[in-house]
């Protein structure tokens, strides 16, 4: 019984946390909006769309009020997208239906901006962003993984390039179609430039995801790094090559580079290791055959040997008997003294 009261005592306090959290998600995502498709075309802006610097020609009617139609005349900035908070940057309107997004008048401030009219007040909301586009050059599928810039590749590596564009190819696009484009450059050890490598042409690749390969489905394909002409270090970038106006304005990738030589092979994903080198022993030279001289025969001198003549050892002389009869006659005194 006091189980089961805990248990609906439990049950009625998440309820309670959780009812509060929910609701709060809830007003977030209303707040946030959503991702959606121009329409009916990609000059066509509706309320939460994303629009781009160096963007030209918007018709921005569908951000009015729907009901006094009265036209935009500024996208304003507010602190904490708040628009019951201070205004932080204002960009005029001079016509809500041929409207150019000036890099000079947006400043790098990118972020919501709200649509603003005198008389309607703040109207709806839309997301001002950089076209920014980054190339990467990896081993072909299945090895994505594997990143190739700065290293020296075997000609027989197979190699893809690849494009990431998270607000471009979110957020550009009209119903299913993705108009934005860019061009791979290639920059070749000799300094020629050119949009093809190893057969494949990289010109005009759409930018239909925030991220993709050259050798996905429906792309180009695998680079094989055999067909090129000559080794040597490849600069490469990715530019955009539509809209127009990205193409004008926009900045192009960071370069990248990669090396095609014979010291590292990397065929599938892993750098094989380059084998020692081998020593070779030096060969030894074959003998020389030294000429024989025939032996010098000397004639033969008699040698007489000489026999040193024999030391004779001298006889002791014996004592004279009046240095014997001294001597005992010192003895028998000493003898008597110690007496």
């Amino acid at each position: 019984m006091e189980s089961a009261q805990w248990s609906t005592m439990a049950s009625d306090r998440i309820l309670r946390r959780g009812l509060p959290i929910l609701l709060a998600l809830c007003i977030l995502t209303l707040c946030a909006g959503q991702v959606t498709a121009r329409s009916p075309t990609i000059n066509d802006i509706q309320p939460y769309d994303t629009i781009f610097v160096y963007e030209e020609g918007l018709n921005l009617a569908g951000l009015r009020n729907t009901t006094t139609d009265n036209p935009i005349t500024a996208l304003q900035k507010y602190q904490d997208n708040n628009p019951q908070k201070s205004l932080t940057k204002s960009i005029p309107v001079p016509d809500d239906t041929d409207f150019e997004v000036q890099d000079l008048l947006v400043g790098g401030s990118h972020g919501t901006y709200h649509a603003f009219n005198p008389v309607d007040g703040v109207t709806a909301q839309v997301m001002i962003r950089e076209p920014e586009i980054s190339l990467d050059v990896v081993l072909a599928t299945p090895h994505h993984s594997e990143r190739l810039e700065g290293l020296t590749v075997s000609p027989n590596t197979k190699i893809a390039f690849k494009v990431t564009s998270p607000d471009v190819g979110a957020s550009y696009t009209a119903g299913d179609v993705y108009p934005a484009t860019v061009d791979i450059v290639i920059t070749h050890p000799g300094g020629a430039e050119t949009t093809a490598i190893g057969g494949l042409s990289l010109a005009g690749l759409n930018v239909s995801s925030t991220r993709f390969y050259t050798d996905d489905p429906g792309r180009p394909g695998p680079i094989v790094l055999s067909g090129l002409r000559e080794p040597g270090t490849y600069t490469v970038r990715a530019e955009w090559s539509k809209p127009a106006a990205f193409k004008a304005y926009a900045a192009a990738s960071e370069p990248v580079t990669f090396t095609v030589g014979n010291r590292v092979g990397i065929d599938t994903g892993t750098p094989t290791p380059t084998p020692p080198p081998q020593t070779t022993l030096p060969t030894t030279p074959p003998a020389t055959t030294v000429p024989t001289t025939p032996p010098i025969t000397l004639p033969t001198t008699a040698t007489t040997t000489e026999t040193p003549p024999a030391t004779t050892t001298p006889a002791e002389t014996p004592l004279p008997a009046w240095a014997g009869v001294a001597a005992i006659s010192l003895a028998l005194i000493f003898a008597g003294r110690r007496r």
